[in-house]
């Protein structure tokens, strides 16, 4: 049996015995969201959020990790340029 501490006022609780949907929001929250501080310059953040159109600070700091990630895929990628001998004759695959 699982158990979750809670304030040492109370004792703790079986999750056998919890909602299922909080056992979900517990298992899905602790889990996936990890919480950060940084330090950013202020301009620098404002200067993005208006360029990117983005609503959030969170939502930015997501967008640049997800394109910074791409780039780096892509250049990794191209690193493959003329590497790979996949013996295609290009002219029968475009039907000429």
């Amino acid at each position: 049996m699982i158990r979750l501490p809670l304030p040492v006022s109370t004792s703790p609780i079986e999750i056998d015995k919890l909602d299922e949907s909080l056992c979900l929001y517990l298992c899905i929250h602790t889990s996936l969201i990890m919480r950060t501080t940084l330090d950013l310059p202020e301009e620098l953040i404002k200067e993005a959020m208006r360029m990117t159109g983005a609503k959030t600070k969170s939502a930015l700091i997501k967008e640049a990790l997800e394109a910074q990630i791409n780039r780096i895929k892509r250049k990794r990628l191209l690193s493959f340029k003329g590497k790979i001998d996949l013996d295609i004759d290009l002219d029968s695959l475009r039907n000429r």
